[in-house]
């Protein structure tokens, strides 16, 4: 009697034996080919959030509650802001926000558009640390700039401002002319 699993053909003495997938396999095989066109879909084409960005918000929501907790020590300080500036984490959040929320008007390296050029010595609102804070949180109506206490948690503000205090002296290309007057 023939066996129904070996095939009919022969090479090389070798006969093909004929071992089809298990269900389970052949099930999870479909499963995986269903959720990787979701995945493209979702987080390619639609709104999915990429690695990047979610630990961006997620540092940037740790901020605001760092932030708290600095606002419960005082008033913010050029050394407070300065101090920020320089830790590497919060910066790559606040260029994220930055793009996001000011470089439509100040453009993508701060090198000014609508708004002031934030690379220069030269500031309309006064160039210290604390300035730039202030200007952000309560904005320049008169000037179109909105007050970002609104609509920004502080520590979000709070990172913004030590983002424009890395911008100073990195001369981008297409710079817009100084405005304003020169800070000491």
């Amino acid at each position: 009697m023939k066996d129904p699993k070996v095939f009919e053909h022969e090479y090389d003495g070798i006969r093909e034996y004929d071992n089809p997938l298990p269900g389970w396999w052949k099930l999870l095989f479909a499963v995986t080919i269903v959720f990787s066109a979701w995945y493209v879909v979702y987080y390619e084409w639609g709104h999915g959030e990429s690695v990047d960005a979610e630990y961006n918000r997620e540092m940037l929501e740790l901020y605001d509650i760092q932030a708290k907790e600095i606002l419960k020590l005082g008033p913010i300080t050029d050394q407070t802001i300065v101090q920020i500036s320089a830790k590497p984490d919060v910066i790559a959040g606040a260029r994220g926000l930055f793009a996001q929320r000011c470089a439509v008007c100040h453009g993508a390296a701060g090198e000014g558009g609508i708004g002031p050029n934030l690379t220069d010595d030269y500031w309309l609102h006064g160039g210290k640390p604390s300035d730039v804070h202030h200007t952000i949180t309560e904005g320049v109506p008169a000037k179109g700039m909105v007050a970002w206490k609104a609509q920004l948690p502080a520590g979000q503000i709070l990172a913004l401002a030590s983002y424009v205090v890395t911008l100073h002296g990195t001369n981008p290309p297409h710079a817009k002319a100084p405005q304003g007057e020169r800070a000491p």
